[in-house]
C-alpha cells in the first residue's frame, strides 16, 4: 500500500495550505474521493465514504481545525474503518482453540475444516503453506488435503511445501474426484485427532459454471468450517469483483488478501469487506516466507495509512 499512503500524506500536505471554508471541505473531499479511485479502492466504495465524510464534516463547526489537513483524518479514519471491519470479526487460532478444548471433552474429534478457493494465480497454494506453518507453530496438529487434481503438478508443489513445513498431507491422482480427496481428508484428521484440514482446490474463476459446480460438490462433501478466498491484491479492482462472484457462489466467511507486499496501490483492501457485505479480511500475505502471514487489523491498518 506504499503508493496510496504516499498519496494521502502528499493529499494531506497539500490540503494544509486550504482555507476552512464549505467550499473548500467539498473540494477536499472531492479529491481524497479521486485518491482513493486512482488507487483501486471501488468506485461505490469511495462514493459511500465521500458522501460519509461530507454530512460528517460540514455538520460541524469547522473553526474548531487549524487546517482541513487534521480535520479530513480525524473523520475519515473511524469511516474507513466502519468500511473494513467485519460484522463479526475471526480469529482462527482462537477459533481453533476453543475447538481443542471442546473437543476434549467429547469421545470423537471432529477437525476444523478450512476450504480454499481462488483463480489461477493468486497465490492460494503458497498462502496454505503458509497458514500450515502459522498453525503448526501454535501447536496444532494440520492435515493437508490436495483436492487440485486438474493442474499439472499443483500436487507436487503442495507436497514440497508439506515436508517442509513438516505437515501430513494427502493427495489423489489427477483426473480423479477433488471431493474424494477432501473427504479422505478430513477422515485420515479424524483418525488422528488432528485439530485441522486445510483443501487446496484448483483456480477457477466464479463465472466458469462447470467448475463452480465441481466446488459446490467439495463444499458439499467437506462441509467446511470455513470458505476461504484468496484473491491476489495486485489485481485491484478484479479481486473486489472476484470476492463478490465467489460470495454469490459459495458462501464466504473470509478472505486472504495474498502479495500485500508488491502491491502498488492497496485499494482493493478497502473494498472487499465492503462488496461482500461483512466477509472478513483474515490475513495478509507480506512476503515469501513461510512466516510471511499476517493477521489483519482494521484500526491499525487504518492508523498506519492516515498518519
Amino acid at each position: 500500500m506504499s503508493v496510496l499512503r504516499k498519496g494521502v500524506t502528499d493529499f494531506l500536505e497539500k490540503i494544509s495550505t486550504y482555507e476552512i471554508s464549505e467550499k473548500n471541505i467539498k473540494k477536499a473531499i472531492r479529491e481524497f474521493e479521486l485518491l482513493l479511485i486512482s488507487n483501486d479502492v471501488s468506485l461505490n466504495v469511495a462514493k459511500e465514504i465521500s458522501k460519509k465524510l461530507t454530512v460528517k464534516m460540514l455538520g460541524k463547526r469547522a473553526k474548531r481545525f487549524s487546517d482541513l489537513s487534521k480535520m479530513i483524518p480525524l473523520f475519515a479514519k473511524p469511516i474507513l474503518i466502519d468500511i473494513i471491519s467485519p460484522d463479526k470479526p475471526v480469529d482462527l487460532v482462537e477459533q481453533l482453540k476453543n475447538h481443542r478444548k471442546v473437543s476434549a471433552q467429547t469421545t470423537t474429534k471432529r477437525p476444523l475444516v478450512f476450504l480454499f478457493l481462488g483463480i489461477n494465480g493468486t497465490g492460494k497454494t503458497t498462502t496454505i503453506a503458509k497458514m500450515s506453518y502459522l498453525l503448526k507453530k501454535e501447536g496444532f496438529q494440520i492435515i493437508l488435503a490436495a483436492s487440485d487434481t486438474f493442474r499439472s503438478g499443483a500436487q507436487e508443489q503442495l507436497k514440497i511445501h508439506a515436508e517442509r513445513i513438516g505437515v501430513k498431507i494427502i493427495t489423489g491422482k489427477y483426473g480423479s474426484d477433488s471431493a474424494a480427496v477432501a473427504y479422505d481428508a478430513i477422515a485420515h484428521a479424524k483418525a488422528k485427532y488432528a485439530d485441522a484440514v486445510l483443501i487446496d482446490t484448483s483456480g477457477r474463476m466464479a463465472i466458469n459454471k462447470d467448475l463452480m459446480q465441481e466446488m459446490k460438490k467439495i463444499h458439499r462433501v467437506s462441509n467446511p468450517d470455513y470458505t476461504i478466498l484468496v484473491v491476489d491484491a495486485l489485481a485491484g479492482n478484479d479481486a473486489t469483483e472476484q470476492a463478490k462472484d465467489f460470495h454469490k457462489e459459495i458462501p464466504l466467511n473470509g478472505i486472504i488478501l495474498a502479495k500485500m507486499d508488491a502491491d502498488a496501490r492497496g485499494g482493493a483492501l478497502i473494498s472487499v469487506t465492503y462488496a461482500t457485505g461483512g466477509v472478513p479480511i483474515l490475513f495478509l500475505g507480506t512476503g515469501q516466507e513461510y512466516k510471511s502471514l499476517e493477521p489483519f487489523h482494521p484500526k491499525k491498518y487504518v492508523d498506519k495509512l492516515m498518519m
